[in-house]
């Protein structure tokens, strides 16, 4: 898609499932598995406490936000802009969209390294955070537990 800087300013709406192929696209762009499938992410946009934002330009997804929030909390789960439209404020009007929309007193994430910088832009304070899988967890055996003796 060619976007023309000088005019084009892609709007923020809400989430809608015509905007899932859309979003799965951009994900597939990024090597992102989860949010790969359309029908995954209609199932994770419409989920119960779920937020979805997308930035559209002539149609075209050119960025979304996923958001679970309890409505005093949230969690930013996804946020993505197309590469070719890095740097222009988009990230930054959809994570503004989300924080309004869901009225969140803040926002925790998970990055990845390349990725930081952008959050680091925003006012933060840094956290500790752990990605936790339950399949790794039958394989390795919890160091406070005391094992028996033969």
């Amino acid at each position: 898609m060619v976007v023309d800087a000088t005019r084009d300013d892609p709007a923020i709406r809400p989430f809608t499932p015509t905007y899932a192929g859309g979003i799965s696209a951009l994900a597939r762009a990024e090597g992102w598995p989860t949010f790969s499938d359309p029908d995954r992410v209609l199932r994770l946009f419409t989920a119960p406490g779920a937020l979805g934002v997308v930035a559209v330009c002539h149609e075209d997804v050119v960025g979304a936000a996923h958001l679970l929030t309890d409505g005093h909390h949230g969690y930013l789960t996804f946020l993505v802009v197309s590469a070719d439209l890095r740097g222009r404020g988009i990230g930054r009007r959809l994570v503004a969209e989300v924080f309004e929309t869901s009225g969140a007193d803040r926002i925790d994430l998970l990055s990845s390294p390349e990725a930081a910088p952008f959050y680091r832009s925003l006012p933060y304070r840094d956290l500790l955070g752990f990605r936790i899988w339950p399949e790794r967890m039958r394989d390795h055996p919890d160091p406070h537990t005391e094992q028996p003796s033969e």
